[in-house]
């Protein structure tokens, strides 16, 4: 069997909903800061927010089918923030859902997908983060996304 990685960088991270990001300072409606580093986000407390990255797919290698053995995330994260569920998306359809309690530190995490399918539609890894009321504003810096795939 035949494994390939594909990665995303974290300055390719979407928001769901941008207008809930807000500056160092907590200024209102700021955008998320992005360098080579990757994607940095402040968000208040008290409130959530959606993480997507469309993960590179190849549907056909080599004149075989490919299939999706598994997700990893690296991120920076800290304590008034907390992942707190991870969905894998094929296509619209969710095909897997983690939940997971991902906060205050470093983080390179690896989600496996269950059930076993061949892949038609691009890839997508969906983060959910719960910003928690504090001193400090909940923060995450996104680094890169990728997956291993094998062809069969």
């Amino acid at each position: 069997m035949t494994k390939y990685e594909m990665w995303t960088h974290g300055v390719d991270v979407q928001i769901e909903y941008p207008d809930r990001s807000v500056g160092i300072s907590g200024d209102r409606r700021a955008q998320p800061r992005r360098s080579g580093w990757g994607t940095l986000v402040y968000q208040m407390g008290g409130t959530t927010n959606w993480f997507h990255f469309g993960i590179p797919t190849p549907a056909i290698m080599a004149n075989q089918q490919v299939f999706l053995d598994s997700i990893r995330l690296r991120a920076e994260i800290n304590e008034n923030a907390q992942i707190d569920v991870v969905h894998i998306r094929h296509g619209n359809r969710k095909i897997s859902t983690h939940e997971v309690n991902l906060t205050d530190g470093s983080t390179d995490e690896t989600f496996y997908q269950v059930p076993k399918q061949m892949l038609l539609q691009g890839i997508a890894l969906c983060i959910h983060i719960r910003f928690i009321p504090g001193e400090k504003l909940g923060m995450v810096i996104f680094q890169g996304a990728g997956a291993s795939f094998s062809v069969e």
